[in-house]
């Protein structure tokens, strides 16, 4: 039979600096800022500006009303167009 890998628990004081603390207030705040600010814009361009920003899929997600899968393709279409260039035809 072959051994099952065990996994390595954290320290529990590592866990809880690891996960993101802050107040239901300030959440709220940053949401209202974040729908603010892509308030006109389609819901590709929106989940980009959110995602820079430091917003994360679910998030995003929740904010402009699509799933998170969307917000994953949405930005990586955004990457593929603005981050490549065409590749050069080889001389044959």
């Amino acid at each position: 039979m072959a051994k099952k890998a065990k996994r390595k628990r954290a320290p529990a004081a590592a866990e809880e600096g690891s996960q993101k603390q802050g107040t239901p207030a300030l959440d709220r705040i940053a949401a209202l800022l974040g729908l603010y600010v892509v308030k006109d814009m389609e819901a590709d361009e929106a989940a980009v500006k959110l995602g820079n920003v430091g917003f994360s899929d679910k998030e995003i997600a929740a904010l402009i009303g699509v799933t998170a899968g969307y917000v994953r393709l949405a930005r990586f279409r955004a990457k593929k167009k603005n981050g490549r260039k065409p590749r050069k035809k080889r001389a044959a």
